[in-house]
């Protein structure tokens, strides 16, 4: 995934959008603040997306987690770091899909990919297990949406990395 500095500020707003459209109340960025996108050293362009979902209870049981990070490739920026999250404290588990430390995971795993799977949550039967790649935030938010919607996940039904 590609974008220009204009069209990366538009598809960061246009995502926020959509997790307020399905109800998700953000606490990252706080009510009445904007989405920061920050830049570190090296150029690199990052966000982070957190909320509740509409479980209704103060605070939520269920909170997403979107984060991204972008890096300077000729006259745009590539995405290089993905991750999305899922925690539901009501049903005890965790799903979530990761795109970080690339050469670690290609080299150890021969994938950049991996998801993670925790049911209850915090017991892990594997460290990391194989997954697809997202193509962007709608799709990463839109999977971590149906899996809060849906039964618990069967994680021994995912094949382990290790």
């Amino acid at each position: 995934m590609q974008l220009r500095s204009d069209q990366l500020d538009t598809y960061v707003a246009d995502l926020a959008e959509l997790l307020e459209r399905y109800g998700v109340v953000l606490s990252k960025p706080a009510p009445g603040q904007g989405i920061e996108l920050l830049e570190d050293d090296a150029g690199r362009i990052s966000f982070e997306l957190i909320g509740g979902l509409p479980d209704g209870r103060q605070p939520p049981l269920a909170t997403l987690q979107a984060r991204e990070e972008f890096t300077p490739a000729d006259e745009a920026y590539r995405r290089s770091r993905y991750e999305f999250e899922l925690i539901d404290l009501e049903r005890e588990f965790r799903r979530a899909y990761h795109l970080h430390f690339a050469e670690w995971f290609e080299t150890t795993h021969l994938v950049v990919v991996h998801e993670h799977c925790e049911l209850p949550i915090g017991q892990i039967r594997c460290q990391h297990y194989e997954g697809s790649p997202i193509r962007d935030g709608y799709q990463g938010v839109m999977i971590l949406l149906t899996a809060w919607a849906e039964e618990r996940p069967d994680c021994s039904s995912l094949p382990c990395l290790g």
